[in-house]
């Protein structure tokens, strides 16, 4: 093929062929780890074709070495990039259930650009919408909808003041992004929510994984809060910390680490590890200390200062070809101070529900012993809470076909780090091990290839709430009797394992 004098570039030691002007040399230079005169390596061969590969903007990439026709023993290399569509839309429509009795649908529309800026960036543009309905419960008639929009922007390097080179096959990432999200509760209240975030994405190798958002920053507005919600916070003031205005911003991080892609190993592991550290250098400027009624206002807001910690453990034990024991081990804690004297709402912690402790519905167990009771509303409110402690274990089988088995026994519980006197019962103590709540149950999941179907049936082992000697309830365990099926059984319908 012949090409115009104006199609070839040279840039360094690389002679381009883009008839369309497509990408910055640059591109290439960062991705190729071969430099003129380099000694040739399996290993920078393959992470050369690596880091093309995860670029996320071709198709094919064939890679061809030649012995050069000018040089005594040495080669040249020619890499053939073939292109993705630059821009393309993705339209997603999900149907979902949880053990709250909610019921709901949501759409998401997602156009994407990959070579924004000639660089490989990716440009991504949302819009979701969706809707939460309960037609059975204690929470029948109060729907959940939302609304809201998305932006990120995503380069295929480290942007900051300082140079990085890597040595991994994996492209790091700098991303940025900006959302905004309108969540109306019928009957009760509405939330504004804006969020902004920078920070970077990076591989060690295939099993470890980072991220650190240099400023996460998210702001919280109510409007629209109902007289009946108002009325409800007199008798119970926790329920207002959910309608507060919040301003949070601060660093995160987070870690994983799996080799759960060696599928032939016995034993793999999963850990994740995440680290939340909100408002820390402001408070220590400012001096902020509600406790000494100095509290800190920004733009009329008090900013929250708390550490927030969590970590997540799993263990897969292969036991057959078609069989395995997977357990779970989650730990989290949050400390506020300074200018808080609670974790934000949405950064507390919570259990029940699909992927937590199943027999028990989302968002209803704990703290500690409290047992929440539905409001003069008539809805039950979310618990939340400082610290977190859950495991999981389930054994795993195929069945026949597509279709699996499994049976699990789930525990754990939620706590505050300071009493209430509104939730008596939700306080940490010493004795913390007697307010573990347990679950028991089977479930079948349904491998479609493309996805899991998991339908699970569970009921409790041991109530936290019930008084002491009474918390067990296994003798109570009747599945013949209608309304204890009633009582106890919670169906959860998901897509996906739960861990």
């Amino acid at each position: 093929v012949r090409y115009k004098k104006e199609d070839i570039v040279q840039y360094k030691d690389f002679t381009i062929i883009d008839t369309a002007n497509t990408f910055n040399p640059r591109v290439f230079d960062r991705t190729i780890y071969f430099k003129k005169g380099d000694l040739y390596t399996r290993q920078d061969h393959n992470l050369t074709l690596n880091r093309f590969v995860n670029l996320g903007t071709f198709n094919f990439v064939k890679n061809e070495f030649r012995a050069s026709d000018s040089l005594k023993n040495t080669l040249d290399s020619y890499y053939y990039l073939t292109l993705l569509p630059k821009k393309f839309i993705r339209v997603e429509v999900l149907g979902k259930t949880n053990s709250a009795s909610y019921t709901g649908t949501e759409i998401n529309v997602n156009w994407n650009n990959r070579n924004l800026f000639k660089g490989a960036e990716l440009l991504t543009v949302s819009i979701f919408g969706g809707a939460d309905f309960q037609l059975a419960g204690q929470n029948k008639g109060n729907n959940i909808y939302k609304l809201g929009a998305e932006t990120s922007l995503t380069w295929p390097r480290f942007i900051a003041p300082f140079k990085f080179e890597g040595s991994s096959g994996f492209v790091p990432r700098t991303k940025a992004t900006l959302r905004y999200e309108y969540q109306n509760r019928t009957q009760l209240y509405s939330l504004n929510s804006f969020n902004a975030s920078f920070g970077y994405l990076w591989k060690e190798n295939i099993r470890k994984e980072h991220q650190l958002n240099v400023l996460d920053v998210t702001y919280v507005s109510p409007n629209n809060v109902t007289p009946e919600y108002l009325a409800d916070i007199d008798k119970n003031s926790a329920l207002g910390r959910v309608i507060e205005k919040q301003l949070i911003f601060g660093p995160t991080y987070s870690y994983t680490f799996t080799n759960t892609m060696q599928k032939r190993k016995k034993n793999t592991f999963y850990f994740n590890g995440e680290l939340d550290l909100a408002g820390n250098i402001t408070g220590l400027i400012t001096g902020a200390n509600i406790k000494k009624d100095k509290t800190v206002n920004i733009f009329d807001v008090p900013f929250s200062q708390y550490i927030k910690i969590k970590t997540d453990l799993r263990h897969y034990l292969k036991l057959g070809r078609d069989s395995e024991l997977a357990s779970r081990l989650i730990v989290g804690a949050g400390f506020a101070y300074g200018n808080s004297t609670v974790l934000p709402t949405s950064k507390q912690f919570v259990v029940g529900g699909t992927n937590s402790i199943r027999a028990f519905r989302a968002r209803t167990l704990g703290p500690g012993s409290f047992l929440a009771e539905p409001t003069t509303s008539t809805y039950l409110p979310d618990q939340s809470a400082d610290l977190k402690l859950e495991f999981s274990t389930e054994y795993r089988a195929k069945l026949f076909s597509i279709v699996r088995g499994a049976v699990f026994v789930d525990a754990g519980n939620i706590w505050l780090l300071n009493a209430d006197p509104d939730k008596p019962g939700a306080e940490i103590s010493k004795d913390f091990m007697n307010d573990i709540a347990v679950g028991a149950g089977a479930g079948l999941r349904f491998d479609l290839s493309f996805l899991v179907l998991r339908t699970d049936l569970a009921f409790p082992l041991r109530k936290p709430y019930l008084p002491d000697g009474e918390k067990w309830v296994i003798d109570k365990i009747d599945f013949g009797s209608g309304p204890w099926r009633k009582d106890n059984l919670i169906l959860n319908i998901a897509i996906g394992y739960p861990f």
